[in-house]
């Protein structure tokens, strides 16, 4: 008799067992454990950036500034090889993108346009935004937003050849030209966009 009162008893503690077990695994696949998926990028932000670079373009960042233009995508085609160093690269690497063309697209009514580019330069429809006489094959591009200002970009140019000077250009919207445009060291004034790559820079002000 002992030993069958012994039987029953493991027996339930077996049982006992699997009914916690199976508490403990249902749990862990509660739907309110899991990540909530990231924002999904609207249709037509999507359409935009394959638009601008075909399979290419990835709609980096997208919003609504009304005080900065209205609504705007942030479009990038990345460069997939890794770059050079570049001097005073950004310490944390999430803050920057390492990029071959860069396309800021403004909503125009059932259109987009495109507000600035970098690609070998760095243009807005005025002109050109950066110094640079060599086109410049990559950027490591940072950015911010926010609800008043927009897009604030920063860019530094990659694999330059040796011996050239350092190429490193602030961007913002610049409320009087309601466009992106460079800004100075000071990031206080904006500058006036170049006619030709290379040529004399102008401050005008803010």
């Amino acid at each position: 008799m002992p030993s069958k009162r012994r039987t029953k008893l493991a027996a339930a503690a077996l049982l006992l067992l699997a009914a916690s077990l199976g508490a403990l695994c249902s749990s862990c696949s509660s739907p309110g454990t899991e990540s909530p998926p990231a924002p999904k990028v609207p249709a037509d932000v999507e359409s935009a950036a394959k638009a601008a670079f075909g399979a290419d373009g990835v709609a980096l960042d997208f919003g609504d500034f009304s005080a900065a233009g209205g609504r705007q995508v942030l479009v990038v085609h990345r460069l997939s090889s890794p770059p050079q160093p570049v001097a005073a690269a950004p310490q944390k690497p999430e803050t920057y993108v390492d990029v071959i063309r860069v396309s800021l697209l403004s909503r125009d009514g059932a259109n987009w346009k495109e507000a600035f580019r970098a690609d070998g330069h760095l243009k807005n429809r005025r002109g050109y935004l950066d110094a640079s006489l060599v086109p410049i094959s990559s950027w490591r591009m940072t950015f911010t937003k926010t609800a008043d200002s927009g897009f604030q970009l920063e860019f530094s140019g990659l694999n330059l050849p040796p011996g050239s000077k350092p190429v490193n250009v602030r961007v913002a919207w610049n409320p009087k030209k309601q466009e992106y445009d460079a800004l100075d060291a000071t990031g206080t004034r904006f500058l006036e966009p170049l006619a030709t790559p290379g040529g004399a820079i102008v401050k005008v002000d803010r």
